[in-house]
């Protein structure tokens, strides 16, 4: 009877024993990954407040000899063309900033709008559309950048920063398999009271449903709101000149014949760049993990 005890006893210290090594070997192992994905982030913010002398970025140490703010202030006041009415990282952080904000609003409310009908409508046709749906959202959108821009230089839309919200809205309610899935979630019965009540399917849906939905509307937000601002394969055929985007004119800077000339100044406008960003994910990071994972339930 003992010795079943002291095997017992044996068997669970060896069990805690085996989950603290696990523990630590995974706290470790992700400890070496985010240290590793930080370098090139940290390295990045450094040369942006290290004082650059335009003769190479491979060659420099990791951390700057000399810490200045003339790379922000360059930034802020560069401009390619005199004739230009804003400096040119100005004027293409201001083109991105419209494009976000608009496509935020209108791909939020069409995504939104889609995900309620199809969770809560039952209509002729409605699991062909879903199924083709699901079928198109597998094919890169790159796929259709040719026809996409034959079909914005017949609109003569070429180089207008319109032409890219037109593309972005234009496919918005595509995306609405998450948002379904998070309002499949929410019971019927919140529907039939309301009816019952003598609520039209308009007031459930603005009165009843968008309040319960705000993680969902949420994180559809920021997926609207990051799209555009980090594009540059669209924007890059689409935009020239002051039209640009962000992602376009600096990655311009970083061609072989500008990046001696322009690296403090690009390392400067990520950390610009970034900002909004990482501020909206950090502030609205909840809404964001409970509308995806609320969303994944269902589908």
């Amino acid at each position: 009877m003992e010795n079943v005890k002291s095997k017992k006893v044996k068997s669970r210290s060896n069990q805690t024993a085996n989950a603290r090594w696990d523990m630590i070997w995974s706290n470790a192992l992700v400890i070496i990954v985010t240290l590793l994905w930080l370098v090139p982030v940290i390295w990045v913010v450094l040369r942006a407040f290290g004082k650059y002398d335009g003769q190479g970025y491979v060659s420099q140490t990791f951390f700057p000899t000399e810490y200045s703010m003339k790379n922000f202030v360059d930034l802020f006041t560069y401009k390619s063309l005199r004739s230009n009415p804003l400096p040119d990282f100005v004027q293409w952080l201001l083109n991105t900033f419209i494009i976000a904000i608009v496509n935020t609003i209108l791909t939020t409310f069409f995504t939104i709008l889609t995900a309620y009908v199809l969770s809560r409508f039952r209509f002729g046709g409605r699991k062909l559309m879903m199924n083709i749906a699901l079928i198109l959202g597998m094919f890169p959108g790159f796929m259709a950048m040719i026809a996409v821009y034959l079909i914005l230089n017949m609109l003569n839309m070429i180089n207008s920063i319109w032409s890219l919200l037109i593309y972005y809205v234009a496919g918005a309610g595509l995306g609405f398999f998450t948002a379904k899935g998070y309002f499949d979630t929410i019971g019927k019965e919140l529907d039939e009271a309301a009816m019952l009540d003598g609520a039209s399917k308009a007031k459930i849906f603005f009165k009843i449903f968008l309040p319960l939905a705000k993680p969902i509307i949420i994180y559809t937000a920021l997926l609207a709101f990051m799209a555009p601002w980090s594009d540059y394969i669209l924007a890059g055929l689409v935009l020239s000149g002051n039209n640009q985007t962000v992602a376009v004119g600096l990655y311009n800077w970083m061609d072989v014949s500008n990046v001696n000339q322009f690296f403090g100044m690009f390392c400067a406008a990520a950390v610009i760049v970034a900002i909004p960003t990482v501020t909206l994910y950090i502030s609205l990071q909840k809404f964001f993990i409970s509308g995806i994972s609320a969303g994944a339930v269902k589908g």
